[in-house]
């Protein structure tokens, strides 16, 4: 192989390598920045490469020193939980580093491999399935309350309805049919708990899912109109179906859309869109095809979420309205991820202009 062929043939490995790779020589010259690390980091290779370590990532002392470290010494250093921040975004993601020595045909130390690793999908993946475990713990401890709730739930019904066919005082009447509505808004409360800690029959089949969005635009039509919103959808017209419980998926999008709705009191945009992701990938059960996901984003123009209420929108019972019950997103939670094994993220958008709610459901085989 001659060098242009060698040269091209070690490029064409570095461009295929999905980890970040920055090579540096001993005097901290940046020799080597794949593709990967120039998306991870914002900055292209031309930015990079020539300049110092320290002129190319700023304020990350821990990467300078382990990478002298590693020079010095000629030890690997690795860093599992760490961090860098984006350039054209600001945005801080963490990653996995581990920082290598590489020696020339002497044997004597020439510089250093960083190989950057981003672990935003896999710190995702395990916080989903924290909240997966918490919500199962949940979910059995709130189904046995409600099993034991239920029954004087239909005692107190029934003796009210009793009680208002016996008495003529309208007054008393009207208290009886107040209690008959709040047995009744508590025993829905109830049936949320027990679809929360209750496996249910799926009714799978392929479904469009534009078609579960669209019906749910039509029965909201009159809020969206009251409310002066405006829809925008963005459809990607070649997206395959979804294998779905088309009932429980309309479940979760008509909580999702009324609450983008009800964060819009002054009118707004709500926009739809949908289209293939592929860096979510699902391995399907007893086969060795893999599925991809299509992803459906609602976005409003509201006041998006504060920091400190983002960690708990799965949590039940935790709401941010005056009169929610807090188990509509958990609900949702149980859905899309334990029974659909899809994926759920809400999030500000990214211009800071309202919410954001990603839904990921693996396509139909």
């Amino acid at each position: 192989m001659t060098p242009n062929h060698l040269k091209t043939y070690y490029e064409n490995i570095l461009t295929s390598i999905q980890d970040g790779i920055i090579v540096v020589s001993n005097d901290y010259a940046i020799t080597t920045f794949n593709p990967a690390i120039e998306e991870m980091s914002g900055i292209s290779s031309s930015q990079a490469i020539g300049k110092s370590l320290e002129a190319v990532f700023p304020g990350e002392a821990r990467i300078l020193e382990l990478t002298g470290k590693t020079i010095n010494n000629g030890i690997t250093y690795s860093d599992s939980d760490f961090q860098i921040m984006r350039k054209w975004d600001r945005k801080i993601f963490p990653i996995s580093l581990i920082i290598s020595p590489f020696s020339d045909k002497e044997g004597n130390i020439a510089g250093a491999v960083l190989v950057l690793r981003d672990m935003t999908r896999t710190k995702e993946l395990e916080e989903n399935l924290r909240k997966a475990d918490r919500l199962a713990s949940l979910g059995t401890l709130a189904a046995g309350m409600a099993h034991e709730i239920k029954n004087p739930l239909g005692g107190l019904r029934g003796a009210a309805q009793l009680l208002r066919e016996e008495i003529n005082n309208v007054k008393y009447i009207e208290y009886l049919n107040v209690i008959i509505r709040e047995v009744d808004r508590v025993n829905s409360i109830v049936e949320n708990l027990l679809h929360l800690g209750s496996p249910k029959q799926l009714k799978l089949k392929p479904v469009n899912i534009h078609k579960v969005l669209e019906d749910i635009l039509l029965l909201e039509k009159i809020s969206l109109n009251e409310r002066n919103i405006h829809v925008i959808q963005i459809y990607d017209p070649s997206i395959p179906f979804v294998t779905i419980d088309e009932g429980q998926i309309n479940q979760v999008f008509l909580n999702i859309i009324r609450n983008a709705i009800e964060a819009m009191p002054d009118g707004g945009k709500l926009t739809l869109i949908t289209k293939i992701f592929y860096d979510y990938i699902v391995i399907k059960e007893n086969s060795r095809r893999e599925a991809n996901m299509i992803l459906i984003e609602i976005k409003d123009t509201g006041m998006g979420f504060h920091d400190d209420v983002l960690p708990h929108l799965f949590t039940p019972f935790f709401s941010t309205k005056s009169k929610g019950t807090g188990l509509g997103l958990a609900i949702s939670h149980k859905i899309i991820v334990e029974e659909h094994k899809g994926r759920i993220k809400i999030d500000n958008r990214a211009d800071g202009k309202g919410g954001m709610v990603q839904v990921f459901l693996p396509v139909a085989p």
